[in-house]
């Protein structure tokens, strides 16, 4: 999949994007309660803002109206599977610069081509590790601040 082209997204304050602060709007999608809290807990102690959601339906609804810079996306869930919500997002014109990242148990090379062509941009295995998903959004921050145009 070829790299995503990041439109830039005014801050609450409009004067830069939050992936290129540092700071992620994250949303945080898993039907297991735990995980959901201890990742929101954890990405509010990085900083960064944090949304979630427990299904496999409410993550569209969630993703329009918070409009994340990263979604973290568990695959295995009731109602749509992260697999299904992946393309269904990546279907959306907002849902384009949006980085995706696969949650699973398993991250075998099958099971980050699985994701890879669904439309993932990432693929992390649970449990996520602190320092691991802090570098991925570190690096995704840096990489949308190199693409967006600097102010004149």
């Amino acid at each position: 999949m070829p790299p995503i082209d990041r439109a830039s997204r005014p801050s609450e304050d409009g004067n830069a994007t939050t992936a290129a602060a540092g700071r992620h709007r994250v949303l945080i999608v898993d039907d297991n309660d735990d995980s959901v809290e201890s990742l929101a807990m954890l990405l509010a102690f990085f900083g960064h803002e944090v949304e979630k959601a427990s299904d496999g339906e409410s993550p569209m609804v969630a993703a329009e109206r918070f409009a994340p810079d990263t979604i973290l996306l568990d695959l295995g869930m009731p109602g749509m599977s992260g697999y299904e919500v992946c393309r269904a997002i990546r279907s959306q014109p907002w849902g384009v610069p949006m980085t995706l990242i696969a949650l699973m148990g398993w991250g075998q090379i099958e099971d980050r081509e699985c994701t890879r062509e669904a439309g993932f941009d990432h693929h992390l295995v649970k449990p996520v590790e602190p320092a691991v998903l802090r570098e991925l959004l570190s690096r995704t921050a840096a990489d949308s601040a190199a693409s967006t145009p600097a102010p004149v």
